[in-house]
């Protein structure tokens, strides 16, 4: 089966040209060939056709390969351009390759040229798949940088300013976007409202869960005072969403600055430390009921209260944080971060955070990271 060849031959002698023609088909190409000898002639038809290949002559009596070349290159770039000449002195065929010629051949040994043409046609679609592999890839790449700047702006820009209170936060995911999640709420009575959530895995999906989520506490929070009545209709709109391979672990909390309160719920996460003055652990946090979106919730406990005394200090966590992992095998651990947050904890809320952050990193010894990593400090003022 003969294998259609588009041709343009840049030739001054028409005898030649058939000769290539001859040749090619004697190759085994159904060719199809344009021949022409001008500048004019030559742009013109690159400006009609897709060609396979260019054959051109050196030496044309208005202009040279090297001026085809730089017309060729400019409005066709990928086509494979081959020199065929008479006599090419090396340094006018060194030039042309500078200029991106492919190849050149003596019109004295023509037998050269079937291979040639064979091959750069075998170069020119590999060329393709790579520039199209890489336009992919680009595109790809802007569609989550995209996605990941989306993600932060919905994360809170800064920490409320709150009397009596020094709060900071922080979210990094694993791939360009990620399914942690940490929020500030305005709630009634003047109440503020404090979550960490994660949803599992990592991604565009989660991410798309996460915004889902957040949108959901959001409108919730802003229209009820009750976490325990927050978190189950949460739960049931999110069942309706994210399906049943998907959950979303968080931690509510509802904080009254004037009384120092925090009532919380925790469905599934990690649980939450109190620290004293001193370092020492006050309260735990702990779950209490499931994790969102896996099935209707019953029998919800009622909200925990804890006090926040002036002096101590909350640190919520997702478990990106408890399981980074050293090249070892070994996890960063809850005994590690309360270590990293007692010796910072007379620094303020962004620094104690900072300082975890770089702790982490530090002990993964900047592998990439196998999970999204976020945490929230709130300590309370004298």
């Amino acid at each position: 089966m003969l294998l259609p060849l588009r041709i343009l031959i840049v030739e001054d002698s028409e005898s030649d040209a058939k000769l290539a023609e001859y040749e090619l088909r004697r190759g085994g190409f159904d060719v199809q060939a344009l021949i022409v000898s001008t500048a004019a002639e030559f742009a013109a038809a690159l400006g009609t056709t897709l060609w396979d290949v260019i054959l051109c002559d050196h030496s044309l009596p208005t202009f040279d390969s090297a001026a085809a070349l730089r017309i060729a290159k400019a409005r066709q770039p990928e086509t494979p351009f081959i020199i065929v000449s008479g006599s090419l002195p090396e340094a006018a065929a060194a030039q042309a390759m500078l200029l991106g010629a492919q190849d050149y051949l003596s019109k004295d040994n023509l037998a050269r040229l079937v291979p040639a043409v064979k091959r750069e046609l075998q170069d020119a679609t590999e060329r393709r798949a790579r520039r199209q592999a890489e336009q992919a890839l680009s595109a790809q790449a802007e569609e989550m940088r995209i996605g990941r700047e989306i993600q932060q702006r919905l994360f809170p820009a800064a920490a409320p300013a709150l009397p009596g209170f020094d709060i900071a936060g922080a979210s990094f995911p694993a791939a360009a976007t990620g399914g942690d999640y940490f929020d500030y709420i305005p709630m009634l009575e003047n109440r503020l409202g404090i979550v960490v959530g994660d949803v599992t895995g990592h991604g565009l999906g989660s991410a798309l869960i996460m915004a889902d989520a957040r949108a959901i506490l959001r409108t919730l929070a802003r229209s009820m005072a009750d976490v325990r009545e927050i978190l189950i209709h949460a739960n049931d709109l999110l069942r309706e969403d994210i399906g049943w391979d998907r959950f979303l672990t968080v931690f509510f909390g509802r904080l009254c600055p004037v009384r120092r309160e925090l009532t919380f719920l925790n469905a599934g996460h990690p649980h939450g430390v109190v620290l004293d003055r001193e370092g020492a652990v006050q309260a735990e946090l702990k779950a209490t009921l499931p994790a969102l979106g896996l099935f209707p919730l019953e029998n919800v406990p009622e909200p925990a209260t804890v006090t926040l005394a002036p002096g101590q200090l909350l640190l919520l966590l997702t478990d990106g944080v408890l399981e980074a992992t050293a090249p070892s095998g070994e996890e960063f651990g809850g005994d590690r971060a309360l270590a990293v947050v007692r010796e910072q904890r007379a620094r303020p809320a962004t620094e104690i955070v900072a300082a975890l952050i770089a702790a982490v990193r530090a002990f993964i010894q900047n592998q990439p990271q196998n999970d999204d990593i976020t945490m929230v400090v709130v300590k309370s003022s004298d």
